[in-house]
């Protein structure tokens, strides 16, 4: 090992040593103070996020729980921070708020332009159970765009509210791929196939895809359009037929939207605010905001320090030329 790499492990295990000093005292004061949410490191068992007042009040309690981004399981990204959306985090916070009998309704903030089909599910189902179980009022906050996945999360709400500048709606799914043929054919580039079916590398992108492979793949996406048309049906309380015939992907205007049965009101995240606080007959809500905390990453960490990292290369081109489908504006 050259002294450059000597020096670098140096950092990483000072750094790693103050971070678990730190993350421990953190521990320490959150058994006296705050429970709802603490810091999360590989060395401790609180969970990855913290609550800090919103508004305070001197009545019930309401928290905010906000989906910013894309909603896909990238936990494991380089990119992770308090600022992106963290799947597994959030996914806790929706168990917290519901759990902790201090938490009287629930405003979902939600400024997404939707994401995967299987996390946008997750969430639907967990606050779906969830609400079942515990009875306590969602009032939907529309930011910027609730589109697709983030329309989709927002159906067990008792209530939406968008902003009048929201864009909302493009009720569908889609999923592409690629087709690098030509280029690889003017590379002089040839894949080599061995297969058990004919099937098996459906969607390959350095070939033309088939009559067949195009059937399979519009039976599968046609099915999970089905399920949110089934979705919005149920959560806005509109007869199947009337979904389809506004559910061709496009997106609404606030106006449009609400027109159209697809959200109750508009205003902003305060109106949104002030209608949870009737459902529970409150008039000085305390207001609480979940809030993501920053996970140590000491992958990330070895990349900053040497950010060439062959096998990492290729896991993060790997995962973004897999197909999958989404929910999503685009």
């Amino acid at each position: 090992m050259n002294k450059k790499r000597w020096i670098a492990l140096a950092i990483i295990v000072v750094l790693l040593v103050i971070y678990i000093r730190t993350d421990v005292l953190a521990d320490e004061k959150s058994k006296t103070s705050d429970l709802w949410g603490t810091s999360l490191s590989p060395f401790s068992s609180q969970p990855a996020f913290t609550t800090e007042t919103y508004k305070a009040g001197s009545g019930q309690t309401i928290a905010i729980l906000q989906v910013n981004g894309t909603i896909q399981d990238t936990a494991d990204s380089l990119a992770v921070s308090s600022d992106s959306y963290n799947h597994q985090i959030f996914l806790k916070q929706v168990e917290d708020a519901f759990h902790n009998p201090e938490v009287k309704a629930i405003v979902l903030y939600v400024n997404s332009p939707g994401g995967g089909v299987y996390e946008s599910e997750e969430i639907y189902q967990k606050i779906k159970r969830l609400k079942e179980s515990y009875q306590k009022p969602m009032v939907v906050s529309m930011g910027n765009m609730a589109t697709s996945g983030g329309y989709y999360i927002s159906m067990p709400a008792d209530r939406i509210i968008a902003n009048r500048y929201t864009m909302t709606g493009s009720i569908g799914v889609i999923l592409a791929t690629y087709n690098f043929s030509e280029l690889a054919g003017k590379l002089g580039v040839e894949e080599i196939i061995f297969k058990s079916g004919e099937n098996k590398d459906i969607l390959n992108p350095m070939r033309e895809i088939t009559p067949e492979e195009k059937a399979i793949m519009q039976a599968m996406i046609d099915e999970y359009y089905g399920y949110f048309v089934d979705i919005v049906a149920e959560g806005r309380n509109m007869d199947r037929e009337s979904v389809i015939k506004i559910a061709d992907g496009r997106i609404y205007t606030a106006t449009q939207a609400k027109s159209l049965g697809l959200i109750d009101d508009i205003g902003d995240l305060d109106k949104a605010i002030n209608v949870a606080a009737e459902m529970i007959k409150e008039a000085n809500p305390n207001v609480i905001l979940y809030k993501n905390k920053d996970l140590f990453n000491l992958r990330r960490l070895f990349y900053l320090i040497s950010p060439f990292d062959i096998a990492q290369v290729k896991q993060e081109l790997q995962n973004s030329t897999v197909p999958t489908a989404m929910y999503l504006y685009r």
